[in-house]
């Protein structure tokens, strides 16, 4: 599974590393926990229960899908706020290409919900 990034996240990641620093991190430690939700990682976990209880909660919520793609919000757990949930990354899940391409990383207290725009951009 390949995890690329669209320009817009990157400058979202760059803004959002100046109020905390542990940004890249953070998302690195993401990427282990949305991998699992496309890739059977385990012989014993099986990726239906895993996403089960993945997108049980707060956590993350799809919030459109389609034919081979399905676009995620989910919760960044920062370092820096501690459990604070201040912290919102967008992703499209494509399927038939094996990949996960991170859209959007918002802060709750700059701006209330995705932009909609921006993930109709990159849908394929």
């Amino acid at each position: 599974m390949n995890f690329s990034e669209a320009p817009e996240f990157q400058k979202d990641v760059k803004s959002l590393s100046k109020k905390w620093r542990s940004i890249p991190t953070d998302i690195e430690a993401a990427k282990r926990y949305v991998l699992p939700l496309y890739v059977e990682m385990a012989a014993d976990v099986l990726i239906e229960e895993y996403r089960r209880g993945f997108f049980t909660g707060k956590n993350a919520t799809v919030l459109s899908a389609g034919e081979g793609y399905e676009v995620v919000k989910m919760r960044l757990d920062v370092a820096d706020l501690g459990r604070n949930d201040k912290v919102r990354i967008i992703f499209i899940a494509l399927k038939t290409e094996s990949g996960i391409h991170f859209i959007e990383l918002y802060s709750k207290s700059d701006k209330e919900r995705e932009d909609s725009k921006r993930i109709q951009k990159y849908l394929p």
